[in-house]
């Protein structure tokens, strides 16, 4: 078997053989590279090539990626376009000489496949979609053709990147998405995951990465992608918790800080989180008891091991311990 590569890919005619990267088909229909690997998962759109691990997309899945983000962007519930897409699959074989005479279109309540001799109802729907096979094609081949950012040698492991994209990272300035450093690093834990779609330290990592640019539905994905690979990752199950109650959902965050908790008692994130978390409904006393449990624990630490982060939430959280203790009458 020839093996696969986006030069020969980008000159190929849109065939059910042509094959497709994740983050060529993210820049075409401009997704989130976290919402393809989050359709992947969950079985709504996968990749239905692999060539030596690896996962593409062939043209008809870009079909079905197209039709999709139209039917969800224009209101349809996702049980519906799941149902239009999962139609659209069976009759997709059945018109395949060639593909860039398809034209797929809404309307009616029906989402119609049509070539120059039939017509093929998929299922139902009320939005208006005329899709063009061809046009799509085209548009193809335009991102392709579009310049890539350079990193390390294309031959590196899925852990080179990871490490590359973690150098890159310490060097963002941490709060602007226009650094190049923001791009690199990006870049770099999308190829990690790219070679290894298991990779749950690199799921974590992008999704810390994109919540500090403020993409909190592009964390969350990567931190549930994260769990799913490794149920284990105490990381990802506290910044799930933290986005939780950054977005005002304090119960939740209660939850989620309660589950970490009962794997890791000590975990310092988890009582600072969780005590914030409690506050937020009320809960003082709980929350006096966790952030004592979180200011013995940095104590217990090595000088080396408390960073300037974790050496300011303990002033803040002995601060707070200080008010309640005067509120609450314990001392």
């Amino acid at each position: 078997m020839n093996e696969i590569n986006e030069t020969s890919i980008a000159n190929e005619g849109p065939s059910a053989q042509s094959a497709y990267a994740v983050r060529d088909v993210s820049r075409l229909f401009e997704l989130p590279e976290s919402r393809l690997r989050y359709w992947a998962q969950t079985g709504f759109i996968s990749p239905s090539i692999r060539v030596r691990g690896r996962t593409f997309y062939s043209f008809r899945d870009l079909i079905a990626i197209k039709v999709a983000r139209e039917l969800l962007g224009a209101g349809m519930p996702l049980q519906r376009v799941r149902r239009s897409l999962d139609s659209l699959r069976v009759k997709l074989p059945e018109v395949d000489q060639p593909l860039a005479r398809l034209r797929v279109r809404c309307e009616h309540e029906r989402v119609v496949v049509e070539d120059q001799t039939h017509s093929f109802e998929a299922a139902t729907g009320q939005v208006l979609l005329d899709l063009n096979v061809q046009t799509l094609h085209q548009e193809v081949a335009q991102v392709l053709a579009m310049p890539r950012p350079q990193g390390p040698a294309p031959d590196r492991s899925a852990y080179e990147w990871f490490l590359y994209a973690c150098e890159r990272e310490a060097a963002w300035s941490g709060d602007d998405p226009d650094d190049p450093a923001f791009t690199e690093a990006r870049e770099a834990y999308d190829r990690a995951l790219d070679l290894d779609p298991e990779f749950a330290a690199a799921y974590t990592n992008l999704g810390a990465l994109l919540a500090a640019v403020g993409d909190l539905d592009g964390a969350r994905d990567h931190f549930d992608q994260a769990l799913r690979c490794d149920p284990g990752q105490h990381e990802a199950q506290a910044n799930l918790a933290a986005l939780a109650l950054r977005t005002g959902d304090p119960e939740t965050a209660i939850a989620g800080y309660r589950q970490l908790l009962r794997a890791a008692p000590d975990s310092l994130e988890a009582h600072y989180g969780l005590a914030r978390a409690l506050l937020a409904v009320g809960g003082k006393g709980q929350a006096l008891a966790h952030l004592e449990r979180f200011i013995a624990g940095v104590d217990g630490l090595a000088v080396a091991q408390q960073a300037g982060s974790l050496r300011e939430r303990r002033q803040h959280a002995t601060r707070v311990v200080a008010a309640l203790r005067r509120e609450l009458g314990t001392g």
